[in-house]
């Protein structure tokens, strides 16, 4: 029985410390944003999209960004876990991180991050208080942030709250369009305004098939064609991962630069820089609703190129909905008619 249990020991060990070179080093100070997100994974939260009834799962690996301002995480809703496929999950991360190595912060709820502070293991016992569990990481050097402004826990889903973590009601002043929009919406745009000081910031969206809305953002101190662009890759990575998820000739609109919303110029200039004039007009003359003053695009001022190439991507789409084409197929000639 002894050598038995040695055995398991020595598995468990190794499975925990095959992979510790892919364990973070040194300084590590997380966004507000990634703080929130690493709350939620110590308490469990699953992803809405794929669990309809928002229980609280085992979490497995927390990875985080070097500079902080990104993050991915994995969880286990069964009963006996599998170790976490380390560096596969890390290039999940990168994706994401424009340009900023990810490494492990947390193995379930066990910090892993060497930081030169003293090692931390969240106890399921802390739980109960969440302001105690962000004091921990923040004493341990993970967090700068004040605490207080974090959003709340719900304790039975690990999701988000309303409130903060210290139980007040979020009256945060918000943009009329983002106070529209999700609580994750929300607090990545708090994470967006009070994240740095940098110079340039911008925030884009694209409009989903279902009327939610994805979103990227950025900030440095390059320029406004740099940031944007950033922000734009962040966004637009969505629309080509999942192309089901939204409208037909779907982009990603810049909305914000800084905390300013972008005027009918700036949205239109910063889309034809990184989708090119065919595919920016044929989005606009789809989304007049978008432009203050439709001079810029109007059905009437199609040229015939475009009316051809939209009427091409009708006919492309009668295709795909009668089954001549698969969806890849379309995909591919989708572009080849817009480029």
């Amino acid at each position: 029985m002894k050598k038995i249990l040695i055995i398991i020991l020595i598995t468990i060990n190794y499975h925990s410390f095959a992979y510790a070179g892919n364990w973070g080093k040194g300084e590590l100070k997380l966004s507000k944003g990634t703080m929130q997100h690493f709350m939620m994974y110590l308490y469990g939260a699953g992803s809405p999209r794929y669990d309809d009834d928002n229980s609280k799962h085992k979490p497995t690996i927390f990875i985080a960004s070097e500079d902080g301002n990104w993050s991915y995480y994995s969880y286990c809703p069964f009963v006996r876990c599998e170790s976490p496929n380390q560096p596969q999950l890390i290039k999940l991360c990168e994706k994401g991180s424009n340009g900023s190595p990810c490494y492990v912060l947390a193995l379930e709820r066990r910090i892993v991050w060497k930081n030169g502070n003293k090692k931390l293991k969240i106890k399921k016992k802390m739980l109960k208080d969440p302001i105690s569990v962000a004091k921990a990481i923040q004493d341990s050097g993970f967090y700068d942030g004040d605490i207080y402004k974090l959003a709340g826990i719900d304790y039975e889903t690990g999701q988000n709250t309303d409130k903060n973590i210290s139980g007040d009601v979020d009256d945060y002043d918000y943009p009329l369009l983002i106070s529209s929009l999700s609580k994750n919406h929300k607090d990545s745009w708090k994470d967006y305004v009070e994240g740095g000081n940098e110079s340039f910031k911008a925030w884009v969206m694209a409009k989903r098939s279902d009327g939610d809305m994805s979103w990227g953002y950025e900030a440095n101190n390059i320029s406004w064609d740099d940031v944007t662009k950033k922000a734009l890759d962040r966004c637009d990575k969505y629309i080509k991962e999942i192309p089901n998820n939204y409208p037909d000739n779907a982009i990603c609109v810049l909305y914000y630069k800084g905390t300013k919303p972008t005027n009918d110029e700036e949205k239109v200039l910063a889309a034809k820089k990184y989708y090119g004039e065919n595919k920016s007009q044929i989005f606009f003359n789809s989304n007049l609703h978008l432009l203050k003053n439709k001079k810029y695009f109007t059905p009437e001022g199609q040229s015939n190129l475009e009316k051809d190439i939209i009427s091409q991507l009708q006919s492309l789409k009668d295709l795909l909905d009668n089954g001549v084409i698969t969806i890849d197929e379309f995909e591919k000639l989708k572009e080849k008619i817009i480029n």
